[in-house]
């Protein structure tokens, strides 16, 4: 989606006029602009992710230049073409091909899943690009819908944001105990914090594809925990669309990574399905055949952080502003099932840190609940709503119909706006919001949507991060994130709506101060992570 502020016109280094906003990644923003020296048009891409300490900062800024680097150094057509990296503010500015084209889960969204043959295709030329990186010893680590580019008119798919890349002989820009990646599309392996290899890479395609076919990721559930348990513990579900890709996906999706097929044998049976036949499917180990692996690729690191961006989206009240977060941060952990190997996953939970899909956001609320170590920022393995109250909360039972924790740090007044329920500690200079809608007719995005359209005309230098639909509590729902200017400043809001079957829509919100952000956004995490209604 295009947009424009106050970067538009901008002059970099001399020689790129800044344009259009093209879009917003896990780390940044990337804009339309024209290089005056060369006469053509490129892509800039700005890191823009805020509310973080000095040394997140300083991280994810060698991040962008690893994602350059890494970039660079892999000469495919499946992969975007690197002009130049510079500095400018005080922060790394990519130049790079433009491409003119919509990622794969825009297409997804917007027009539907993509048959066997088509997701074959697509597969295919990823692979490709991946293959060419691993040969130079460079693992993506962040295969997903979100970073596989199709071109328009064209054909073409580029595999983009290399941002997590990992490659031989790069000093480390993460701290032990992290981990990166999007969780519906990180390996087994790389979830129990073994050492990722090209294997995990093709897992992350395998996942991709179901997701092109059937319509959403295969293991998603309603926390980052649960969905990584689902990918360790669980089968692959049946795919209903997937017709001869099916096998394919179930090859690249195998637990063990030694079960996988190779770059080789993997691009095989995509081919074979791209040209319509079915796959015949080869087990070198039963077979006595060698299998094709992509070339090994040195890894020192277990764990690392991840700068994948997390697809927010929020739901706004009509008369207050709102925003979401990602799915992940909107849903409450599930609760523990017995039987189930628990020992990698208690591991996880101390060091999950992961960035929002699409943004810094999902990123920065979770690495502050790492860093406060209290105030609800651990999942509880009980379902939300019941047990003990986070630390720094105290259950509220709201008449409206849902139970959330009340932070006790001040004296927190309920009061009504119409359908909006509001609880403040200071006259709403900072507060909770809750709206409950029976029938609602619209969808949460949709309806969000609305209301940012509505909005964007009232509030002064109104600006969303985020707006995306989402899975909340196994609901349809959407995340929103904006901020705008109020008569006390700037001012920074999040959105979460889902709605129920019955038509019984759930609206939790919060607003604040920009300067305080940090503090509004770990409320909201634990207000949201505990939310239930009970009628």
């Amino acid at each position: 989606m295009g947009g424009q502020d106050q970067s538009t016109g901008r002059l970099l280094a001399g020689r790129y006029a800044l344009g259009e906003r093209l879009g917003r990644g896990g780390m940044g923003t990337v804009w339309r602009a024209r290089d005056e020296m060369l006469d053509r048009e490129v892509a800039v891409k700005e890191l823009t992710v805020s509310h973080l300490s000095e040394e997140d900062l300083e991280i994810l800024q060698s991040r962008m230049k690893r994602e350059a680097r890494a970039a660079a150094r892999i000469k495919h057509p499946g992969v975007i073409t690197i002009h130049d990296v510079l500095e400018q503010d005080g922060r790394p500015w990519i130049v790079m091909e433009l491409v003119d084209g919509r990622a794969l889960s825009e297409v997804i969204s917007q027009d539907g899943t993509l048959t066997p043959r088509e997701a074959a295709d697509v597969g295919l030329q990823v692979l490709a690009a991946l293959h060419r990186g691993h040969q130079l010893g460079v693992l993506h680590r962040d295969v997903k819908p979100a970073n596989v580019l199709l071109e328009h008119g064209s054909g073409r798919v580029v595999l983009l944001d290399f941002g997590i890349a990992k490659f031989e002989g790069a000093m480390e820009i993460t701290r032990p105990g992290d981990l990166v990646g999007s969780p519906d599309y990180l390996a087994p392996e790389r979830a129990q914090g073994q050492r990722p290899g090209p294997a995990s890479d093709l897992w992350a395609l395998g996942a991709t594809l179901f997701h092109a076919v059937e319509g959403q990721s295969p293991f998603r559930r309603d926390s980052p925990l649960g969905t990584l348990t689902a990918v360790v513990d669980e089968p692959l579900p049946e795919s209903r669309r997937a017709a001869a890709l099916g096998p394919v996906l179930a090859a690249l999706m195998a637990k063990d990574p030694a079960d996988r097929p190779g770059a080789d044998e993997a691009a095989r049976m995509l081919r074979e399905v791209a040209a319509g036949h079915t796959v015949s499917m080869r087990v070198p180990q039963q077979a006595g055949e060698d299998r094709l692996p992509t070339q090994q690729v040195p890894v020192a690191d277990r764990v690392e952080p991840d700068g994948a961006p997390a697809e927010t989206e929020p739901a706004a009240p009509p008369r207050v502003p709102s925003q979401g977060g990602p799915a992940e941060t909107a849903t409450p952990p599930p609760a523990a099932r017995g039987g189930r190997r628990r020992w990698p996953l208690l591991a996880l939970a101390a060091v999950l840190v992961l960035a929002a899909a699409g943004g810094g956001g999902y990123y920065a609320t979770h690495r502050h609940q790492q860093q406060a170590g209290g105030g609800g920022t651990t999942p509880s393995a009980s379902e939300p709503g019941q047990g003990p109250a986070p630390a720094g909360y105290t259950w509220q039972d709201d008449p409206a119909g849902f139970r959330f924790p009340l932070p006790t740090d001040g004296t927190w007044v309920r009061s009504e706006s119409g359908t909006q329920i509001l609880y403040s500690p200071d006259e709403r200079d900072h507060y909770l919001q809750f709206a409950v809608t029976v029938g609602q007719p619209l969808a949460p995005q949709e309806h969000l949507l609305q209301l940012e359209a509505s909005l964007s005309k009232s509030l002064k230098d109104f600006q969303t991060s985020s707006l995306a639909a989402a899975r909340i509590n196994d609901q349809e729902g959407a995340v929103w994130e904006f901020s705008f200017t109020a008569s006390g400043g700037r001012r920074h809001a999040k959105e979460v709506e889902f709605r129920r079957s019955d038509g019984t829509s759930y609206i939790v919100y919060v607003s604040g101060p920009e300067k305080d952000w940090t503090q509004s956004l770990r409320r909201f995490t634990t207000v949201l992570n505990n939310f239930v209604p009970t009628k």
